[in-house]
């Protein structure tokens, strides 16, 4: 009872009851797996095995080879039906460089862009989108603002090595148009498709063989710059470097940024700027002519200006708060097996509640 006229105290409560009614901590389930931060190349990490790295690459020459021979096989019956030239010259090898040739090179190249997306969905369990950016999405705004820089160097640089080199005259023809048109529309997807396939599947299902990322990332690049110089026939050693350079030049890029944006942007704009005035000039086939003496130590200079391309794209980036790293991208196998530990964040116990009697001392934990 409570004396007349002095207010009812409520009792303090004790430090046990204090406890005990604290709101509880969220508990981390040792059963989730915590994805750890990862760099673009190294992102196949999420779904590990030997031979989901080497199915994909298998997948990749495959469909590459089926798409270049079906729609090649079509240019070649178009052009021959149209009089670009006989079965006799392409018996005897004397083909030229047609539009119709030039378009299916290019968009076999493309079409590289679903083969890929597709082969890592189906082997690896990570969506398309994940292979454009560590975003799981493509960033335009990014890419236009790195084009502020990239561009108007390359046309400096193109614009020199034109002016420096033996000028034709321009005849403008029907034939001079239609190339012309194919080199603008579908050179951008043709050097598009060449990344997601080198720098997006090819470097990150090597990269997906080993947990430590460094090693992923030398590995990775090492690989995929070399079947990138030689996918391109070139036989002079000159140009091989050059072709190596490139690619790793690219992996660099693609490493620094989070994704295939600036890669993407930096070969687009080299192949346009370089393919229009042979365009104009009707000198495209004289690009592909890559044979010994083709090359030379000039050659040097676009190798220092795709490495220095690779070191701006990735300072630029970072001063544009562009995400370069980001948890291991969601899989139907992390989800069906479980994320392997090298892809775990070590999980901490929290308790929920705090004993608030005593615990019988023969109970022993659960084990």
């Amino acid at each position: 009872m409570t004396n007349p006229g002095q207010h009812p105290q409520t009792p303090s409560p004790s430090p046990s009851t204090t406890r005990a009614s604290m709101p509880a901590s969220t508990p981390v389930d040792p059963a989730v797996p915590q994805r750890q931060l990862a760099t673009y190349d190294h992102a196949l990490r999420a779904a590990p095995a030997w031979w989901r790295g080497a199915l994909a690459l298998l997948l990749l020459v495959v469909g590459f080879l089926i798409l270049s021979i079906a729609l090649g096989g079509i240019a070649l019956i178009v052009d021959v039906a149209t009089g670009a030239y006989t079965l006799d010259d392409v018996a005897n090898g004397l083909m030229t460089l047609t539009p119709v040739t030039m378009l299916a090179n290019n968009l076999s190249l493309a079409a590289l862009i679903p083969v890929s997306m597709l082969i890592q969905w189906a082997i690896f369990g990570v969506r398309p989108r994940w292979l454009s950016s560590v975003e799981g999405r493509f960033r335009w705004r990014w890419l236009g603002r790195l084009a502020l820089i990239i561009v108007p160097v390359w046309i400096v640089y193109v614009g020199a090595s034109v002016l420096l080199s033996p000028l034709e005259p321009i005849v403008v023809d029907g034939t001079m148009i239609a190339m012309l048109a194919v080199v603008i529309l579908t050179t951008p997807l043709q050097s598009a498709g060449e990344e997601y396939g080198a720098r997006g599947l090819i470097q990150r299902s090597v990269g997906s063989w080993f947990s430590r990322p460094i090693t992923a990332f030398l590995v990775g690049t090492v690989v995929s710059g070399a079947v990138f110089a030689s996918v391109h026939f070139a036989g002079d050693p000159w140009l091989i470097a050059y072709y190596f350079v490139f690619g790793a030049s690219m992996s660099f890029a693609a490493r620094g940024t989070g994704g295939l944006e600036a890669p993407v942007l930096i070969h687009a704009t080299n192949n346009v700027l370089l393919l229009v005035p042979t365009a104009l000039m009707s000198q495209t086939d004289q690009v592909f002519e890559r044979g010994e003496g083709a090359g030379g130590p000039f050659m040097l200079i676009p190798m220092a200006l795709c490495v220095a391309a690779a070191v701006v794209s990735t300072w630029w980036g970072r001063r544009n708060g562009v995400t370069a790293t980001a948890p291991l991208p969601p899989s139907r196998v992390t989800k069906q097996q479980g994320t392997p530990p090298a892809a775990m964040a070590a999980p901490v116990a929290t308790p929920t509640q705090l004993p608030t009697t005593p615990q019988d001392p023969s109970a022993a934990p659960p084990r």
